[in-house]
């Protein structure tokens, strides 16, 4: 089981990684990126403690993903950068995965599954990564985590299991379904997701934009149902990623009109 050991600054990080939340920073438009991307998945890992079962392969990944970005998806001079989006999952068979996600403002994908096509018109980056994370990897409409205000645009991801290398799994601090919901109605007003509005129904907390999509949140859990018929279900302890969902399905939503 590889480790990364060697240690990094982490720039930008307005969450903790370890309780649930999403490492974020800015990337450089440069041919820097590649090596500032691993750098920061790197200094992640090792101030976390957590192991992936390849660590070349990680590196690989991180690489192209950042790469792709700086040659398909450069930003012009007045349009926020691409950013670097870190943070855990629950993921199959209970073990944890570790989702790096690269950030542009470049909206040519929209939520469609990946082709061949894409593989062939964005080159051999995302065919190694396509190998390299055993197809768990992805493109989705999405909007920026560090600008203010947030932008719209899109996110290409992979995901790959991860183990801590001490101390055991992580553990986020319980909390109760009220403070749950108004945490991820936070991070949605912070992407620019501010057309749900809080209310209670036979007792459960709610958070709705009435014909688009509902959220509920109990026993621990966050449930939701947007009107294109989509339904997902996860724990409040990975509210990172159903923030991620969430912004996902509004932003498809506008797409579609």
């Amino acid at each position: 089981m590889g480790v990364m050991t060697k240690a990094a600054p982490v720039c930008g990080n307005p969450w903790n990684l370890e309780h649930g939340g999403c490492a974020a920073l800015s990337l450089p438009a440069d041919e820097s990126i590649a090596a500032v991307a691993r750098a920061q998945v790197r200094g992640l890992l090792n101030s976390l403690g957590l192991a992936v079962h390849n660590v070349h392969d990680l590196a690989v990944m991180v690489s192209e993903l950042a790469t792709n970005v700086l040659q398909h998806a450069t930003a012009g001079p007045d349009v926020p950068g691409a950013e670097l989006w870190v943070y855990q999952r629950g993921g199959e068979c209970g073990r944890d995965e570790l989702v790096v996600k690269a950030f542009d403002t470049v909206r040519q994908w929209h939520p469609r599954t990946h082709t061949p096509d894409d593989l062939l018109e964005h080159g051999r980056g995302l065919q190694l990564i396509e190998i390299l994370a055993n197809g768990r990897w992805g493109h989705h409409p999405s909007r920026s985590r560090l600008s203010s205000p947030s932008v719209r645009g899109k996110a290409t991801w992979f995901a790959v299991p991860v183990s801590r290398a001490s101390h055991g799994r992580r553990h986020p601090a319980p909390v109760d379904e009220p403070h749950a919901m108004r945490n991820l109605q936070a991070l949605l007003v912070q992407r620019g997701v501010d057309r749900l509005a809080p209310r209670e129904e036979l007792g459960v907390t709610v958070l709705s934009s009435p014909g688009d999509l509902t959220v509920w949140c109990e026993t621990s859990t966050f449930r939701w149902c947007a009107r294109s018929g989509e339904t997902g279900k996860l724990p409040v302890t990975d509210i990172t990623e159903v923030c991620e969902q969430l912004v996902r399905l509004h932003e498809a939503m506008d797409d579609r009109g």
